[in-house]
């Protein structure tokens, strides 16, 4: 049955995004080295993030999701077994929808259940093969992602297919990692001029050929930055260093905001945009304060030739963003994990930047999954959601259709190529991945 927004107008909207070859400002996707493989391969897969927030949040035990995750032993039907009281307790949830969406439009089956299951699982295991990120991206209409992989490499992980990948550089450097910098490039480590020297090595070496510069501090600190003279940090630092002292939480924290206030600068230099993870945070018992968007307004007015793009619109924080990106010319708001995590406040939010922002300061969609199917699904929902917003524009006189159709082109693929330089950054991306 078809939902009543489903107009004559919706569909002619949508069926104009559906072929928009999407860019996505954001993932953490598998190496194809990386995929599973055989009996590895198991419905465990869906529930590695997102599902298992919500249904951890039901009230499953950890113990029992890490069971479905990692436990060789168990049958399908013992994974679905685990899961199944908490998966109709969060079968409201947008996440939940995606797994739906996954199950349908990549499986062939209605829903995970005790009756579908196995030949699920058999699916999975058919399909999952070298080639099948491609294959998933080009049933999403995807022409590549802006990747932040999860190791080996702390700073910059160029083996990724290009065919799907842009990767990005990640701040590897507020986290203090003194051993394994030194150890991965292979520069000595004996001063605060020296660490500077590295973070001055990787982004010689790398800042051409990444799509961004990843900060994601907000799990673990505020995201206020203060502004720490160059001899405080320096203290702190070479106490760092000795073998007899540990200093205190603060005093780290000003290091690390000495030291961001340093990649700021070389981020503008090199014209490498930085992307914040602002606002909601993936998992369990979190501190969505320290997330706030708006605690970095002190960097975003002391570094005007300095771009960033603000992850997640800062969600539950999205008004201040559009706020934000309608104040500073060097900021973008990005609308990554939005669709699938709240798509009433994506549409209202969208509505409400597109009555106040440049439309070409909205980034409109990256799926920010580990699992390459929740992107299917998540441009699914993008799409869905997109389209609705601008209808309601053309309806209220707004927009008119073909602008709106402009419109959409824009958030999807013609504020990333620029806003991140993408065109000539994959280029040197590709020379470097072939290397």
């Amino acid at each position: 049955m078809a939902s009543t927004f489903e107009t004559d107008l919706y569909r002619r909207t949508h069926g104009e995004l559906c072929k928009i070859a999407m860019i996505d400002s954001h993932e953490h996707l598998q190496r194809e080295k990386e995929l599973p493989q055989g009996e590895d391969i198991h419905i465990g897969r869906f529930f590695r993030h997102y599902l298992s927030t919500d249904v951890v949040s039901a009230g499953m035990v950890r113990s029992d999701m890490d069971r479905v995750h990692l436990d060789p032993s168990l049958t399908p039907k013992d994974r679905w077994k685990l899961i199944e009281p908490w998966y109709k307790k969060v079968w409201n949830t947008a996440y939940c929808e995606a797994q739906r969406i996954i199950c349908q439009e990549i499986y062939g089956v209605e829903d995970i259940c005790k009756d579908t299951v196995d030949d699920l699982t058999d699916t999975m295991r058919q399909r999952i093969k070298p080639g099948f990120t491609r294959e998933i991206f080009d049933q999403s209409n995807i022409d590549y992602a802006m990747n932040n992989p999860f190791g080996p490499k702390l700073v910059f992980n160029p083996d990724h297919g290009f065919d799907c990948f842009i990767v990005d550089m990640v701040d590897g450097f507020t986290t203090l990692d003194i051993h394994e910098l030194r150890h991965q490039s292979g520069l000595p480590i004996e001063s605060l001029d020296d660490y500077l020297r590295v973070i001055d090595f990787y982004f010689e070496r790398d800042a051409r050929c990444a799509s961004a510069f990843k900060v994601g501090r907000a799990y673990d600190r505020t995201l206020t930055w203060n502004d720490v003279p160059e001899g405080d940090a320096e203290r702190v630092f070479n106490r760092l260093l000795a073998l007899n002292d540990r200093p205190d939480r603060r005093d780290i924290q000003a290091l690390e905001d000495f030291v961001l206030h340093y990649l700021c600068r070389k981020c503008g230099e090199y014209d490498l945009r930085m992307k914040f993870h602002t606002g909601v945070h993936e998992g369990n018992i979190t501190t969505i304060m320290n997330s706030r968007a708006a605690l970095m307004a002190n960097i975003f007015t002391k570094y005007p030739s300095t771009k960033f793009d603000i992850y997640h619109i800062s969600y539950p924080y999205e008004e201040e963003v559009a706020l934000l990106v309608k104040a500073f010319p060097n900021v973008t708001a990005d609308f990554c994990w939005v669709w699938v995590g709240n798509p009433a406040v994506g549409r209202r939010a969208l509505s409400d930047m597109l009555d106040m922002v440049p439309a070409n300061k909205i980034i409109g969609f990256g799926a920010d999954y580990v699992y390459v199917e929740g992107v299917l699904a998540h441009a699914i929902m993008a799409r869905r959601e997109i389209a609705r917003v601008l209808c309601e524009k053309i309806e209220e006189g707004r927009f008119t259709e073909d602008y709106a159709n402009q419109v959409g082109r824009i958030l999807l693929r013609d504020n990333a190529l620029e806003a991140f330089d993408l065109e000539n950054r994959r280029v040197a991306f590709k020379q470097r991945a072939g290397e």
